[in-house]
């Protein structure tokens, strides 16, 4: 009796081996994988990080949403922006910049109108600057004759760090006739050209070209 059952024990001794010896074998990723993916994973932050020190400290594409800086720039144009001019030098008059609105997130496109301590006049569609009449030849004759149109006279003197800026299509333009004025924070970088549609590849001109009464 002792025997068999001693020889009963040992089958299932026999049997627990033999599963346990068929059970499949766990397999990690060899040395060579694993540092193939490593290698992948710093390669990736790498180019993720310097695409945001170009896009934060030098330049980057913006592409434009909406009519309000029409004709000078149309729906869907895609925008060079000099990030590092800006943050050099700031905003100029007549420049055309990316910014952003008090308590906004997303980017919008203007013309610089006014710097801080300027008085801005608008009067049946002339600009004044200080008292200095101002010719904007990058507003087309019908966009002026619609502008001096409408009700869209008024006077402002700017505070320090203080900016004012307009669409070009000043008849749909959401800018600091309802917004109120820029601080120089919310500036993001000055547009330099049109890249796309190829058509339309052209330098967009501001300050150095328009800053002359």
């Amino acid at each position: 009796m002792e025997k068999n059952e001693h020889q009963g024990e040992e089958r299932k001794r026999g049997l627990l081996e033999l599963h346990e010896s068929e059970k499949p074998e766990k397999r990690g990723l060899s040395p060579k994988a694993k540092k193939e993916i490593k290698d992948w994973i710093v390669s990736f932050v790498v180019a993720l990080a310097v695409v945001l020190l170009i896009r934060t400290f030098l330049f980057t594409i913006i592409r434009v949403d909406g009519p309000s800086m029409s004709d000078t720039l149309l729906d869907n144009d895609r925008l060079f922006v000099n990030v590092l001019d800006m943050r050099r030098n700031g905003p100029d008059r007549f420049d055309v910049v990316i910014l952003r609105y008090p308590n906004r997130r997303e980017n919008f496109v203007k013309r610089v109108i006014g710097l801080p301590g300027d008085t801005i006049e608008v009067n049946g569609g002339a600009l004044t600057v200080n008292g200095v009449p101002y010719d904007e030849p990058y507003l087309t004759p019908e966009r002026v004759e619609t502008f001096s149109r409408a009700a869209n006279n008024f006077t402002i003197t700017l505070g320090e760090d203080e900016y004012f800026v307009m669409g070009d299509n000043r008849d749909n333009s959401n800018d600091s006739r309802r917004v109120g004025v820029i601080t120089r924070d919310k500036f993001v970088g000055k547009v330099r050209r049109i890249i796309w549609p190829l058509s339309r590849w052209d330098t967009v001109e501001g300050s150095e070209v328009y800053n002359n009464p």
